[in-house]
């Protein structure tokens, strides 16, 4: 089986699964307990809370432990919204944890403001518009279905009063977050796109709600009720330490992986289409053929022992075309029923790419064996 859907679940890397079952055989003892035992497991958890946290670049005490990309979203929109009663802005790419929420709030007539992205691109003059004024901004760092990784610092700059939700739940994977880091930056980012295990993810909080004020005895973004989950929370800890020297030269690598992916799709079909604009990243390669029912070059790959994605993973079962392809590109519906997602790893290889163009080869062949249209 050849794996290129790294987009919606990383292979968890042997380390963290070293730490994890060390952790478990160590006594298992509840973080919150305050025996020996308890003690071990929370010293545990504190130090991947530091790994974490050394990893994007914050403060231990400004990370909270979620159970997943969408919880952690979820909260973080929960707690900006709330905070400043002004516009929101955000884009109709984004992945559904976010756009449902902006969606909702549209419907109880509060202002929101849709930024378009053509390919996924932002338009600094359209961008400076909706941001002027602007009470809360929800956007991701990374593309979930187009790969394309647009420059969101100089936004910040022009939004600098405003709530920032940034959503590196694919990002931090692969680029350095630091620079989103400003002081009113809520951004999230998931285990499972790490190298971790799937069931936590992390939330780093704005400092002047991470902690706890003069008088008060909690922050005011306190920790989420009931024990973290602990054990892939160290797994995620020993994840991102595993991670962090390895992208310097590995996302290089990675991206020259695509670029080939990407030309010998096209050699084997002249007539594909590459969905992402002049922002693309790399890692997430995201590609349409007209005429190609997206659906069935799936399950033709599938049947080939090559696993891709259509859309986002947790909509495959409720989408039959790409709602992030279609907002992207209004005007060519066809590209979001044939668009399909091919997304690289840290772990792939060369052999992973020759296998992945012979299995689209003859997949395409079943697919539309009348060939490209002349």
């Amino acid at each position: 089986m050849t794996y290129l859907d790294h987009a919606a679940s990383t292979p968890i890397v042997e380390e963290a699964l070293e730490a994890m079952l060390r952790a478990a055989r160590d006594g298992g003892g509840n973080p919150a307990s305050v025996h020996g035992a308890g003690r071990k497991a929370r010293a545990a958890l504190d130090e991947a809370r530091i790994q974490v946290a050394d990893y994007l670049g914050c403060m231990y005490a400004e990370l909270r432990w979620e159970a997943s990309g969408t919880a952690a979203l979820g909260r973080a929109l929960h707690a900006a919204l709330s905070l400043s009663d002004g516009p929101v802005v955000s884009s109709r790419l984004e992945h559904p944890a976010v756009r449902t929420w902006v969606e909702e709030v549209e419907a109880t007539g509060r202002e929101v403001r849709w930024l378009p992205q053509p390919a996924g691109a932002v338009a600094a003059d359209e961008a400076s518009q909706a941001l002027e004024g602007a009470a809360v901004v929800a956007l991701s760092a990374m593309n979930h279905e187009l790969g394309t990784a647009p420059a969101l610092e100089p936004l910040l700059e022009r939004a600098p009063g405003a709530w920032w939700v940034v959503d590196a739940v694919q990002a931090a994977a692969w680029r350095d977050v630091r620079p989103l880091l400003g002081p009113r930056v809520f951004l999230a980012c998931s285990a499972q796109k790490l190298g971790g295990p799937p069931g936590v993810a992390a939330l780093r909080v704005p400092r002047e709600l991470a902690f706890v004020p003069a008088g008060r005895r909690e922050a005011p973004f306190p920790e989420s009720p009931g024990t973290p989950p602990w054990l892939a929370a160290i797994g995620m800890g020993t994840a991102c330490r595993v991670r962090g020297p390895a992208l310097r030269e590995g996302l290089p690598r990675v991206r020259a992986l695509a670029e080939r992916l990407l030309g010998e799709l096209r050699e084997a079909c002249p007539d594909l289409v590459h969905n992402a604009g002049p922002d693309w990243l790399g890692p997430i390669l995201d590609v349409s053929v007209p005429g190609v029912e997206a659906r069935r070059m799936e399950s033709a790959l599938d049947l080939r022992g090559l696993c891709v994605a259509r859309t986002s993973a947790c909509q495959q079962a409720r989408v039959a075309s790409s709602p992030v392809v279609a907002a992207a590109y209004p005007d060519e519906p066809w590209r979001a029923d044939t668009a399909l997602r091919f997304s690289l790893g840290l772990g792939t290889t060369d052999a992973d790419v020759a296998v992945a163009v012979e299995a689209w080869r003859s997949a395409l062949e079943e697919s539309r064996p009348e060939g490209p249209p002349r």
